[in-house]
């Protein structure tokens, strides 16, 4: 536990219009003592602890500010476990762990976010049932109402966005509109700003997060309606070129679950048009990148292409929304998906549904 003496005590210093060198005269010590205490350069003995918060009129533990320490140091603890969750998919005890955390720390901001994003994470739950959808506009409309912190302002929108998405387009639209100009968002502006390597990293993220921001928006076109089969095509096909054009030297990282996502929906929209050849070319090209993923997941590494050999990969900045691995998780939709059910007896998607069992891990 960090003991923070050097803010508390200058703190207190101040309200009371005592100077370092009266505390120093009270306690018959230099003046110079307590300025490294209040520089954080060293402790008071022991012995004197009582004798300085008696000065103030607070307890020792309020003088060490212990109770602040104890707070950080549970809620650390919560983060640690959530990120541990996070990683492996496990929605059901990520939510029960923030709604634990909520309980000790109501008034948190850090808790009541986690606690948003855990309502609103089950991929099961869509739209969202009305009382997770009404926790969610509870907390986001607390945070946005007492907090002034961009990133904690910003995900409070998110989740509103997201949560009201399939329910109330206009509620969803009304916070969306709280959110950032693209052209002038502070990721942009620091790209324009930032110069030699700094800049030449800054670039390099903000270009990842460009093309996935442009992938994943072509492959949400064909949910917004039907469009013809050559127009579905091009909007997943688009966005696979992106990656691959991206990361030329073959080194996907993360990004190998997003290729195969795509692929999968080319297999769906061929098999729409059970144009079969097809379906089982996007099929196999699916979970090549899918083993690919689950490979590198669990592991840090730097991105080598030439455009992104600044830009890294951390194992815990991984999370997802199911339990298992990549393998499995598509193995079961595949299955689930009526769509391929004309190709069932067919010996090569059999092949396709074996290997992926080999791979797959509950």
């Amino acid at each position: 536990m960090e003991i923070n003496l050097k803010d508390t005590l200058r703190k207190l210093r101040r309200q009371k219009n005592v100077t370092q060198e009266a505390l120093a005269n009270h306690l018959d010590i230099t003046p110079q003592s307590v300025g490294k205490w209040e520089r954080g350069e060293g402790y008071p003995d022991i012995t004197l602890l009582p004798k300085i918060a008696m000065y103030f009129g607070v307890t020792v533990d309020e003088l060490l500010n212990v109770d602040d320490a104890r707070i950080e140091e549970s809620i650390n603890a919560y983060l640690e476990e959530g990120k541990q969750y996070d990683f492996d998919g496990d929605t059901k005890r990520e939510l029960e762990l923030w709604e634990k955390a909520y309980k000790e720390f109501p008034n948190d901001i850090r808790v009541m976010v986690k606690l948003m994003y855990a309502l609103g994470d089950d991929k099961d739950d869509v739209p969202l049932p009305e009382d997770k959808l009404n926790r969610i506009v509870e907390l986001g409309e607390t945070i946005l109402a007492t907090s002034t912190d961009r990133e904690y302002r910003e995900s409070a929108i998110q989740c509103l966005c997201f949560a009201y998405r399939d329910v109330d387009e206009e509620k969803a639209l009304h916070y969306a509109d709280m959110g950032g100009d693209f052209i002038t968002n502070r990721v942009n502006l620091r790209c324009k700003v930032l110069s030699d390597e700094k800049g030449v990293e800054a670039c390099q993220e903000y270009l990842r997060d460009l093309i996935e921001v442009a992938a994943n928006t072509a492959a949400a076109i064909p949910n917004k309606k039907r469009l013809s089969y050559e127009e579905m095509i091009e909007a997943y096909t688009f966005g696979i070129d992106l990656y691959k054009r991206l990361y030329s030297d073959g080194n996907l990282g993360f990004y190998n679950c997003r290729v195969a996502y795509n692929y999968y929906c080319l297999a769906y929209v061929h098999a729409e048009f059970q144009n079969t050849e097809k379906v089982l070319e996007m099929l196999k090209e699916c979970c090549r990148y899918t083993f690919e993923f689950d490979r590198v997941r669990d592991q840090d590494f730097d991105y080598t292409a030439l455009l992104m050999n600044r830009t890294h990969q951390k194992k815990e900045d991984v999370s997802k929304n199911y339990t298992g691995n990549a393998a499995n998780l598509r193995l079961h939709v595949i299955e689930d998906r009526e769509v391929f059910d004309y190709l069932r007896d067919d010996v090569r998607f059999q092949q396709i549904l074996d290997e992926l069992r080999e791979h797959a891990v509950e």
